[in-house]
């Protein structure tokens, strides 16, 4: 599988921050970025960066009351940007069409082999996710790497020996690092997946 890169730049966190960073500095950060870049890609369920997949799907029945198809898939990372290719059951087809990201084919009969013993399997080629990256979930994969580049301990306040600390942590004494907090979490549902599609991959 290929490794999908951060969702944030260092140079992008360096900007935002106004400052250089040294060569540790930088290793830190795209570390960091890398994790926190892990972390929404984790909670979105999805790539978020533009790239063209291929992957391979159960078909199921299509509800006749909604769609007039026989047969659908749907594709698990958005936004499509577009098709290349489509398969069933290794026999290319041009029958289809997208509602969103329900990929429909319009003809097929589950009355005979193969569909009659096991549903089709639909093989697609597609691109998709945004380039650039949206600037709200750039946005906060860099405030979670910064909160661990300047406050790796986690700071919040107290006072000890007449000397006051901070700790940087939320009211319920949770330390972040780079996971996420509620906010951040209520910002990024709009881009969320939350369906589950069932994927399936060459033995």
């Amino acid at each position: 599988m290929a490794v999908l890169p951060s969702l944030a730049t260092v140079a992008d966190l360096a900007a935002l921050l106004g400052r250089t960073f040294t060569p540790a500095e930088e290793l830190q950060a795209q570390a960091l970025l890398d994790q926190a870049s892990s972390v929404v890609r984790g909670y979105l369920r999805l790539d978020v960066t533009r790239a063209t997949t291929t992957d391979t799907f159960t078909m199921r029945r299509a509800d006749p009351l909604r769609y007039s198809c026989s047969g659908m898939v749907t594709l698990p990372q958005r936004p499509i940007e577009a098709v290349t290719a489509v398969e069933v059951d290794g026999l290319a087809t041009l029958d289809w069409w997208l509602d969103g990201n329900e990929l429909l084919l319009r003809a097929w009969s589950w009355d005979h082999p193969p569909a009659a013993h096991q549903a089709p399997q639909v093989e697609v080629i597609y691109t998709h996710g945004w380039d650039p990256v949206p600037g709200d979930i750039a946005a906060i994969v860099m405030q979670a790497a910064n909160r661990v580049m300047v406050n790796p301990s986690g700071i919040r306040s107290e006072t000890v020996g007449g000397e006051s600390i901070t700790y940087l942590i939320p009211s319920t004494g949770e330390m972040l690092g780079t996971l996420l907090s509620r906010t951040e979490m209520k910002v990024l549902d709009r881009y969320r997946r939350t369906a589950a599609t069932l994927r399936l991959r060459p033995a």
